[in-house]
């Protein structure tokens, strides 16, 4: 008798076969297969995160080239859109506005997507930017937002100390939070920042505990 952890490991299995040749259908469905029955916060924490985690050591062992990482982007950024036209309980009108986006330079922004709608679950209202949003773009949104709390995330600490200037003085205007593989507790500091836990639901629980401080 097959267990559901077998079944879920070889769809995994089938999932990078299909990544590995550029199979959209195969992929598509397997995902699909991985994603059904499970709500948002068990997809992003049981499938999407582990996923990227494969794909981050992937590209470092030279597995996967530039073609496959854009691949697999795309795959799962349809799959995570397609969750945030789904209703959710967790929807508030008074939740807090929180604003996220990643520094010019910094092309990868699923996990903070992933982090976008792990709040939205929670009761924030998301202002989603994305990738590669230069600064004073941010700080006009957060402006016109009247965001409560701006979360920027990046891969490299350069993509945060860079723009060192314009985040501290953006912090001045509302509570920034830093995330990501370029996120320390130091660069943190630097920027007069909050530095968000790795872990996703433990970053949830940390910005709202701050702003409701």
């Amino acid at each position: 008798m097959i267990t559901a952890p077998e079944e879920s490991q070889a769809s995994t299995h089938r999932l990078w076969a299909a990544v590995e040749t550029f199979d959209g259908e195969v992929a598509d469905d397997t995902l699909a297969a991985l994603l059904w029955e499970r709500n948002l916060s068990e997809a992003i924490m049981q499938v999407v995160l582990p996923f990227l985690a494969e794909l981050g050591d992937r590209w470092e062992d030279g597995r996967l080239s530039v073609a496959h990482e854009h691949f697999v982007s795309n795959l799962l950024r349809r799959w995570l859109w397609a969750y945030t036209g789904r209703p959710r309980e967790a929807d508030a009108a008074d939740g807090p506005v929180v604003l996220l986006a990643c520094p010019p330079g910094e092309r990868h922004d699923l996990v903070l997507l992933c982090f976008s709608l792990l709040l939205g679950e929670n009761g924030a209202r998301t202002r989603f930017l994305g990738a590669d949003t230069p600064m004073p773009a941010i700080v006009a949104a957060a402006r016109a937002a009247n965001a409560d709390a701006v979360v920027l995330a990046a891969t490299r600490d350069t993509a945060l100390t860079a723009e060192a200037a314009a985040i501290s003085r953006l912090a001045v205007e509302h509570p920034v939070f830093v995330a990501g593989r370029g996120a320390t507790q130091g660069v943190a500091e630097q920027l007069r920042a909050h530095h968000l836990p790795h872990d996703p639901v433990a970053a949830v629980h940390f910005l709202r505990t701050v702003l409701a401080s």
